[in-house]
């Protein structure tokens, strides 16, 4: 299963890390390893100045500070990072949520906080599939725009349904032409899945876990 990535944008103080804490603690219920990024706009170093590990990184190298109970990994961060750059982080991680950045390919998930209405969250809600919020003005204006709603209650149900997909498993996908399957790679098949589930699941009388066929007519000449 390709690693499935989330990203987390809100205001300072919306809940963001409240709601990501309780989906890592959900994945780690249901034995899937995770890994958990925190973008900060501010400058500055984490290296603590004149310790070994900050000297060593000042020569040019890498450092981790290795612990029996925990390894601290620093290294340079790419001028412009990706999702390979995130993947690259966690080799083990089946999931990855991040908080301050959308990575392509990911969950676009928008913590609402307190706010009531599309003004007042960070950004527009047409960027985002999902919406983290317990106010029903705000709720009802994001499932018409066609987006999912959870409340902060609710990080089980987005693991399960976002993270997870239901299945660790893969879902079969197929694209045809004119009557001719169309032959498209691993990262394709699952960009049309996340794009279509996405777009699928806020309609009513849905089976999510189903097979979804959508079908597009010829254009009109």
């Amino acid at each position: 299963m390709r690693i499935r990535i989330a990203g987390f944008i809100g205001w300072s103080n919306t809940g963001k890390t409240g709601f990501m804490e309780a989906c890592a603690a959900s994945l780690a219920a249901r034995g899937v390893r995770s890994g958990t990024i925190k973008c900060v706009r501010h400058g500055g170093s984490f290296n603590v100045p004149g310790k070994d590990t900050t000297r060593f990184f000042e020569a040019g190298s890498d450092a981790a500070l290795v612990s029996d109970d925990e390894t601290l990994r620093v290294t340079r961060t790419p001028p412009a990072w990706d999702r390979t750059y995130a993947e690259s982080l966690f080799p083990e991680a089946k999931a990855i949520l991040v908080e301050g950045r959308l990575v392509y390919g990911a969950v676009r998930v928008l913590v609402g906080g307190s706010a009531v209405e599309e003004s007042g969250l960070k950004a527009p809600l047409q960027d985002f599939d999902v919406v983290v919020t317990e106010h029903p003005e705000l709720a009802e204006r994001a499932v018409s725009a066609g987006l999912a709603v959870f409340t902060p209650d609710e990080a089980d149900s987005f693991v399960e349904t976002y993270i997870l997909g239901g299945t660790m498993e893969a879902r079969q996908v197929t694209v045809t032409t004119g009557g001719v399957e169309v032959p498209i790679n691993g990262f394709i098949k699952e960009t049309i899945e996340n794009v279509v589930v996405g777009l699928v699941k806020p309609l009513k009388k849905t089976d999510i876990d189903g097979e979804i066929v959508i079908r597009i007519g010829p254009a009109k000449r």
